[in-house]
């Protein structure tokens, strides 16, 4: 995707400790779902992002309602997540993460795209 740059690292690095702590938190909890109608504060976007299995996992970290945008997989307990944003009164920031996440989700379909593959950290 979009170079060698890794989006969800960098969105990743621009948290605070303690809401990177909230996300490896969530990781290891949601790790043990079977199907991803069971992972905790995941829902599936409507519209244009529906049409391309686009869900969206929240969690509120510093002072913000954060989001990432991803796609499960066809393997058993493998998600990917295609950007991190947050919403504030029905905005998005950034703006196009959208359609940044739509394009990004055709990529890894067409496997045109490259993806980093996050361990999750069991010392949590």
């Amino acid at each position: 995707m979009e170079g060698q740059n890794n989006p969800i690292e960098e969105w990743y690095q621009g948290l605070s400790e303690e809401a990177q702590d909230t996300f490896n938190a969530l990781l290891k909890v949601n790790q043990k779902a079977d199907s991803p109608d069971q992972w905790n504060g995941s829902k599936m976007l409507q519209g244009d992002c529906k049409e391309h299995g686009i869900w969206e996992w929240s969690f509120f970290a510093d002072n913000r309602q954060q989001r990432l945008l991803g796609i499960f997989s066809s393997e058993r307990k493998k998600a990917f997540f295609l950007i991190g944003c947050y919403h504030k009164q029905k905005r998005y920031t950034p703006q196009d993460c959208l359609k940044t996440a739509i394009k990004r989700a055709k990529e890894l379909r067409k496997g045109t795209a490259i993806f980093h593959e996050r361990k999750v950290n069991s010392n949590i």
